[in-house]
Protein backbone atom coordinates (compact mmCIF):
# COMPACT_ATOMS: atom_id res chain seq x y z
CA UNK A 1 0.00 0.00 0.00
CA UNK A 2 1.18 3.56 -0.60
CA UNK A 3 -1.83 5.49 -1.72
CA UNK A 4 -1.21 9.12 -0.78
CA UNK A 5 -4.09 12.16 -1.00
CA UNK A 6 -3.46 15.98 -0.41
CA UNK A 7 -6.83 17.89 0.29
CA UNK A 8 -7.06 21.80 0.29
CA UNK A 9 -3.26 21.61 1.75
CA UNK A 10 -2.18 25.54 2.49
CA UNK A 11 1.53 26.40 3.76
CA UNK A 12 2.40 29.93 5.01
CA UNK A 13 5.54 31.25 6.49
CA UNK A 14 4.37 33.94 8.60
CA UNK A 15 2.38 36.23 6.09
CA UNK A 16 3.64 34.37 3.29
CA UNK A 17 1.59 31.73 1.57
CA UNK A 18 3.73 29.39 -0.43
CA UNK A 19 1.30 26.79 -0.97
CA UNK A 20 -2.24 27.47 -2.46
CA UNK A 21 -5.24 24.74 -1.64
CA UNK A 22 -3.27 21.89 -3.61
CA UNK A 23 -5.79 18.70 -4.23
CA UNK A 24 -3.93 15.55 -5.21
CA UNK A 25 -4.45 11.98 -5.24
CA UNK A 26 -1.08 9.79 -5.70
CA UNK A 27 -2.22 5.83 -6.38
CA UNK A 28 -0.29 3.07 -4.84
CA UNK A 29 2.49 1.84 -7.05
CA UNK A 30 2.99 5.48 -8.96
CA UNK A 31 6.13 7.43 -9.47
CA UNK A 32 4.98 10.86 -9.10
CA UNK A 33 7.17 13.47 -10.12
CA UNK A 34 6.88 17.17 -8.94
CA UNK A 35 8.36 19.75 -11.69
CA UNK A 36 8.25 23.61 -11.83
CA UNK A 37 11.01 26.24 -11.44
CA UNK A 38 12.80 27.60 -8.72
CA UNK A 39 10.65 28.71 -5.37
CA UNK A 40 7.04 26.82 -7.27
CA UNK A 41 6.80 25.12 -4.02
CA UNK A 42 7.21 21.97 -5.11
CA UNK A 43 9.95 20.58 -2.17
CA UNK A 44 8.11 22.41 0.60
CA UNK A 45 5.21 19.73 -0.31
CA UNK A 46 7.16 17.71 -0.52
CA UNK A 47 8.36 18.12 2.99
CA UNK A 48 4.32 17.98 4.21
CA UNK A 49 4.16 15.13 2.83
CA UNK A 50 7.27 13.54 4.89
CA UNK A 51 6.19 15.13 8.10
CA UNK A 52 8.95 17.49 8.05
CA UNK A 53 6.63 20.79 8.08
CA UNK A 54 3.01 20.92 8.75
CA UNK A 55 0.48 22.49 6.32
CA UNK A 56 -1.27 25.93 7.94
CA UNK A 57 -4.39 23.54 6.65
CA UNK A 58 -5.44 21.03 4.89
CA UNK A 59 -5.22 17.51 5.35
CA UNK A 60 -2.66 14.57 4.45
CA UNK A 61 -3.87 11.04 4.02
CA UNK A 62 -1.56 7.56 3.33
CA UNK A 63 -3.33 4.72 3.09
CA UNK A 64 -6.48 6.14 4.15
CA UNK A 65 -4.97 7.29 7.34
CA UNK A 66 -4.97 10.81 8.09
CA UNK A 67 -1.42 11.70 9.05
CA UNK A 68 -1.76 15.36 8.92
CA UNK A 69 -0.40 16.01 12.73
CA UNK A 70 1.32 13.14 12.81
CA UNK A 71 5.21 13.01 12.75
CA UNK A 72 7.42 12.30 10.03
CA UNK A 73 8.56 8.97 12.04
CA UNK A 74 4.76 7.85 12.25
CA UNK A 75 4.51 8.04 8.90
CA UNK A 76 6.30 4.91 6.85
CA UNK A 77 7.57 6.83 4.74
CA UNK A 78 11.69 7.26 4.12
CA UNK A 79 13.40 9.55 2.21
CA UNK A 80 16.42 10.32 0.12
CA UNK A 81 18.28 14.20 -0.20
CA UNK A 82 20.03 15.84 -2.83
CA UNK A 83 22.99 15.76 -0.14
CA UNK A 84 23.20 12.54 0.44
CA UNK A 85 22.81 12.70 4.21
CA UNK A 86 25.27 9.62 5.11
CA UNK A 87 27.18 9.88 8.93
CA UNK A 88 30.83 10.43 7.72
CA UNK A 89 32.17 8.28 10.29
CA UNK A 90 30.52 5.26 9.50
CA UNK A 91 30.79 2.82 7.13
CA UNK A 92 28.34 1.40 4.17
CA UNK A 93 27.28 -0.89 6.57
CA UNK A 94 26.77 0.98 9.63
CA UNK A 95 25.10 3.49 7.59
CA UNK A 96 22.19 1.60 6.00
CA UNK A 97 21.99 -0.35 9.20
CA UNK A 98 21.31 2.59 11.56
CA UNK A 99 17.87 3.42 11.54
CA UNK A 100 16.88 0.04 11.38
CA UNK A 101 19.17 -0.71 14.97
CA UNK A 102 17.08 2.64 16.65
CA UNK A 103 14.00 -0.01 15.83
CA UNK A 104 14.84 -2.57 18.13
CA UNK A 105 14.75 -4.72 14.55
CA UNK A 106 16.79 -8.17 15.48
CA UNK A 107 20.47 -8.74 13.97
CA UNK A 108 19.75 -11.52 11.57
CA UNK A 109 16.83 -9.46 9.49
CA UNK A 110 18.97 -6.41 9.28
CA UNK A 111 22.04 -8.34 7.85
CA UNK A 112 19.42 -9.78 5.56
CA UNK A 113 17.47 -6.04 4.68
CA UNK A 114 21.50 -5.00 3.93
CA UNK A 115 22.40 -7.82 1.69
CA UNK A 116 19.21 -7.80 -0.55
CA UNK A 117 19.94 -3.52 -1.02
CA UNK A 118 23.67 -4.54 -1.71
CA UNK A 119 22.75 -6.91 -4.40
CA UNK A 120 19.66 -4.11 -5.54
CA UNK A 121 22.01 -1.61 -5.69
CA UNK A 122 25.56 -3.46 -6.74
CA UNK A 123 27.27 -2.02 -3.42
CA UNK A 124 27.77 -5.02 -1.35
CA UNK A 125 31.29 -4.87 -2.37
CA UNK A 126 31.19 -1.31 -0.59
CA UNK A 127 30.07 -1.83 2.76
CA UNK A 128 32.95 -1.55 4.97
CA UNK A 129 34.02 2.43 2.98
CA UNK A 130 33.46 5.35 4.65
CA UNK A 131 31.48 7.86 2.14
CA UNK A 132 34.60 9.85 1.80
CA UNK A 133 35.64 6.71 -0.15
CA UNK A 134 32.61 6.68 -2.52
CA UNK A 135 32.08 8.51 -5.82
CA UNK A 136 29.30 10.44 -6.07
CA UNK A 137 27.41 8.10 -7.28
CA UNK A 138 28.41 5.23 -5.09
CA UNK A 139 26.87 7.67 -2.70
CA UNK A 140 23.76 8.14 -3.98
CA UNK A 141 23.10 4.20 -4.33
CA UNK A 142 24.08 4.17 -0.05
CA UNK A 143 21.38 6.89 0.48
CA UNK A 144 18.67 4.89 -1.83
CA UNK A 145 19.60 1.89 0.00
CA UNK A 146 18.96 3.41 3.51
CA UNK A 147 15.86 4.07 2.42
CA UNK A 148 15.17 0.48 1.02
CA UNK A 149 16.36 -1.14 3.84
CA UNK A 150 13.41 0.33 6.06
CA UNK A 151 10.65 -1.20 3.73
CA UNK A 152 8.73 2.38 3.49
CA UNK A 153 5.41 2.75 2.65
CA UNK A 154 6.72 5.40 -0.05
CA UNK A 155 10.01 6.50 -1.03
CA UNK A 156 10.32 10.82 -1.01
CA UNK A 157 13.34 11.96 -3.07
CA UNK A 158 14.13 15.25 -3.59
CA UNK A 159 16.52 15.86 -6.54
CA UNK A 160 18.04 12.80 -5.39
CA UNK A 161 20.57 13.03 -8.96
CA UNK A 162 21.47 17.05 -8.86
CA UNK A 163 24.70 16.96 -7.25
CA UNK A 164 25.98 14.43 -10.08
CA UNK A 165 27.00 14.87 -13.61
CA UNK A 166 25.45 14.90 -16.95
CA UNK A 167 26.79 11.10 -17.53
CA UNK A 168 26.30 9.81 -13.97
CA UNK A 169 22.66 11.34 -14.11
CA UNK A 170 21.95 9.21 -17.21
CA UNK A 171 23.14 5.94 -15.29
CA UNK A 172 21.48 6.56 -12.08
CA UNK A 173 18.07 8.10 -13.87
CA UNK A 174 17.82 4.57 -15.71
CA UNK A 175 18.94 2.50 -12.20
CA UNK A 176 16.10 4.08 -10.68
CA UNK A 177 13.62 3.68 -13.24
CA UNK A 178 14.25 -0.27 -13.18
CA UNK A 179 14.28 -0.07 -9.37
CA UNK A 180 10.89 1.40 -9.23
CA UNK A 181 9.66 -1.35 -12.01
CA UNK A 182 11.05 -4.21 -9.27
CA UNK A 183 9.80 -2.74 -5.88
CA UNK A 184 6.40 -1.48 -7.08
CA UNK A 185 6.52 0.80 -4.32
CA UNK A 186 5.23 4.52 -4.76
CA UNK A 187 7.62 7.31 -5.07
CA UNK A 188 7.50 10.64 -4.93
CA UNK A 189 9.97 12.40 -6.80
CA UNK A 190 11.14 16.31 -6.77
CA UNK A 191 13.16 17.52 -9.52
CA UNK A 192 13.65 20.40 -11.86
CA UNK A 193 15.09 18.70 -15.01
CA UNK A 194 12.66 18.20 -17.40
CA UNK A 195 14.25 14.79 -18.94
CA UNK A 196 14.46 13.44 -15.40
CA UNK A 197 10.26 13.94 -14.98
CA UNK A 198 9.60 12.71 -18.79
CA UNK A 199 11.64 9.59 -18.54
CA UNK A 200 10.87 8.65 -15.01
CA UNK A 201 7.38 9.31 -14.15
CA UNK A 202 4.00 7.88 -14.60
CA UNK A 203 2.36 11.01 -13.49
CA UNK A 204 3.57 14.68 -13.53
CA UNK A 205 2.65 17.12 -11.40
CA UNK A 206 3.51 20.72 -13.04
CA UNK A 207 3.71 23.09 -10.24
CA UNK A 208 3.89 27.25 -10.21
CA UNK A 209 3.87 29.63 -7.50
CA UNK A 210 2.42 27.14 -5.07
CA UNK A 211 -0.30 25.91 -7.27
CA UNK A 212 -1.12 23.16 -9.44
CA UNK A 213 -1.43 24.19 -13.13
CA UNK A 214 -1.72 20.30 -14.46
CA UNK A 215 -0.93 16.90 -13.66
CA UNK A 216 -0.53 14.31 -16.77
CA UNK A 217 1.15 11.47 -17.81
CA UNK A 218 4.18 13.09 -19.80
CA UNK A 219 2.68 12.31 -23.02
CA UNK A 220 -0.30 13.67 -21.98
CA UNK A 221 1.87 17.35 -20.91
CA UNK A 222 3.47 17.30 -23.72
CA UNK A 223 1.06 16.40 -26.34
CA UNK A 224 -1.99 18.88 -24.70
CA UNK A 225 -1.02 20.94 -22.33
CA UNK A 226 -3.45 22.72 -20.77
CA UNK A 227 -2.41 26.51 -20.84
CA UNK A 228 0.98 28.61 -21.91
CA UNK A 229 2.08 28.05 -19.12
CA UNK A 230 2.30 24.03 -19.00
CA UNK A 231 3.22 24.27 -23.17
CA UNK A 232 6.58 26.53 -22.63
CA UNK A 233 7.54 24.73 -19.53
CA UNK A 234 7.30 20.96 -20.86
CA UNK A 235 9.90 20.25 -23.60
CA UNK A 236 13.20 21.22 -24.85
CA UNK A 237 13.91 23.20 -26.42
CA UNK A 238 10.77 25.43 -25.50
CA UNK A 239 7.73 25.63 -27.42
CA UNK A 240 7.42 28.45 -30.18
CA UNK A 241 5.00 30.68 -29.78
CA UNK A 242 3.35 33.09 -32.20
CA UNK A 243 0.99 35.93 -30.53
CA UNK A 244 -2.08 36.48 -33.88
CA UNK A 245 -5.28 38.23 -34.11
CA UNK A 246 -7.91 35.89 -35.37
CA UNK A 247 -10.72 36.79 -37.81
CA UNK A 248 -13.48 34.73 -39.25
CA UNK A 249 -11.32 31.65 -37.81
CA UNK A 250 -8.25 32.58 -39.33
CA UNK A 251 -5.32 34.26 -38.30
CA UNK A 252 -1.93 35.05 -40.14
CA UNK A 253 1.45 33.90 -38.58
CA UNK A 254 4.86 35.82 -39.71
CA UNK A 255 5.49 36.07 -43.07
CA UNK A 256 2.07 35.72 -44.37
CA UNK A 257 1.05 32.07 -43.58
CA UNK A 258 -2.42 31.66 -43.16
CA UNK A 259 -3.66 29.49 -40.66
CA UNK A 260 -7.02 28.41 -39.44
CA UNK A 261 -7.58 28.84 -36.00
CA UNK A 262 -10.30 28.20 -32.99
CA UNK A 263 -12.39 31.38 -31.67
CA UNK A 264 -11.18 34.59 -32.34
CA UNK A 265 -9.66 37.76 -31.45
CA UNK A 266 -6.25 37.42 -29.69
CA UNK A 267 -4.83 34.13 -29.98
CA UNK A 268 -1.19 32.06 -29.04
CA UNK A 269 -0.42 29.48 -31.39
CA UNK A 270 2.06 27.01 -30.36
CA UNK A 271 4.37 25.18 -32.54
CA UNK A 272 7.01 23.00 -30.90
CA UNK A 273 10.63 23.35 -32.54
CA UNK A 274 10.53 19.13 -33.51
CA UNK A 275 7.19 19.90 -35.54
CA UNK A 276 8.70 22.45 -37.52
CA UNK A 277 10.51 20.94 -40.59
CA UNK A 278 12.34 22.50 -43.88
CA UNK A 279 9.74 23.28 -46.65
CA UNK A 280 9.31 22.10 -49.89
CA UNK A 281 7.67 23.96 -53.07
CA UNK A 282 6.77 27.38 -53.57
CA UNK A 283 3.54 26.75 -51.04
CA UNK A 284 2.88 28.59 -47.77
CA UNK A 285 5.51 28.81 -45.43
CA UNK A 286 7.32 30.62 -42.16
CA UNK A 287 9.88 32.67 -43.19
CA UNK A 288 12.87 32.75 -41.28
CA UNK A 289 16.19 33.99 -41.53
CA UNK A 290 18.77 31.78 -39.21
CA UNK A 291 20.24 33.38 -36.23
CA UNK A 292 22.21 30.80 -34.83
CA UNK A 293 23.00 27.08 -35.98
CA UNK A 294 23.91 24.42 -33.04
CA UNK A 295 25.23 21.04 -34.75
CA UNK A 296 24.75 17.74 -32.65
CA UNK A 297 25.40 15.33 -34.84
CA UNK A 298 22.50 13.55 -35.26
CA UNK A 299 19.97 16.49 -34.97
CA UNK A 300 20.67 20.16 -35.81
CA UNK A 301 18.79 22.84 -33.80
CA UNK A 302 18.13 26.08 -35.83
CA UNK A 303 17.78 29.07 -34.19
CA UNK A 304 16.24 31.93 -36.52
CA UNK A 305 13.94 35.30 -36.37
CA UNK A 306 10.42 35.82 -38.33
CA UNK A 307 9.70 39.20 -40.22
CA UNK A 308 8.22 40.59 -36.97
CA UNK A 309 11.36 39.36 -35.13
CA UNK A 310 9.49 36.89 -33.19
CA UNK A 311 12.47 33.65 -32.36
CA UNK A 312 11.83 30.69 -34.15
CA UNK A 313 13.44 27.35 -32.88
CA UNK A 314 13.46 24.53 -35.02
CA UNK A 315 14.99 20.87 -34.31
CA UNK A 316 15.98 19.20 -38.03
CA UNK A 317 17.01 15.75 -38.46
CA UNK A 318 20.63 14.65 -39.43
CA UNK A 319 22.77 17.49 -40.80
CA UNK A 320 21.99 20.11 -42.85
CA UNK A 321 23.90 22.70 -44.86
CA UNK A 322 23.07 25.51 -42.79
CA UNK A 323 24.19 28.92 -41.37
CA UNK A 324 23.76 32.42 -40.34
CA UNK A 325 22.14 34.79 -41.81
CA UNK A 326 20.41 32.22 -44.31
CA UNK A 327 16.56 32.59 -45.43
CA UNK A 328 14.91 29.40 -44.86
CA UNK A 329 11.16 28.58 -45.50
CA UNK A 330 9.75 26.29 -42.85
CA UNK A 331 6.46 24.31 -43.06
CA UNK A 332 4.64 22.11 -40.21
CA UNK A 333 1.54 19.60 -40.16
CA UNK A 334 -1.47 20.62 -38.86
CA UNK A 335 -1.73 18.19 -35.96
CA UNK A 336 1.53 20.12 -34.31
CA UNK A 337 -0.43 23.64 -33.38
CA UNK A 338 -1.74 24.34 -30.29
CA UNK A 339 -3.95 27.37 -29.93
CA UNK A 340 -4.30 29.19 -26.80
CA UNK A 341 -6.31 31.69 -25.69
CA UNK A 342 -6.37 35.44 -24.38
CA UNK A 343 -6.70 34.18 -20.77
CA UNK A 344 -4.18 31.44 -21.81
CA UNK A 345 -5.54 28.43 -21.77
CA UNK A 346 -5.81 25.75 -24.70
CA UNK A 347 -8.06 26.08 -27.13
CA UNK A 348 -9.72 23.04 -28.80
CA UNK A 349 -8.59 22.98 -32.63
Amino acid sequence: MGRIVLDGITKSFGATQVIHGIDLEIEEGELAVFVGPSGCGKSTLLRLIAGLDRPTSGRIEINGRDVTRASAADRGLAMVFQSYALYPHMTVRQNLSFGLENTRMPKPEIAERIDEAGRMLEIGELMERRPTQLSGGQRQRVAIGRAIVRNPTAFLLDEPLSNLDAELRGTMRAELARLHARLATTMVYVTHDQVEAMTLADKIVVLRGGRIEQVDTPLGLYNRPQNLFVAGFIGAPNMNFFRVRATGGQAELPGGLSLAVPGEGEVTVGIRPQGLHLATGDGPALEVVIRLVEALGAETVVHADAADGTPVVTVLSGQPSLAAGQPIRLAFDADAVHFFGADGMRLEA
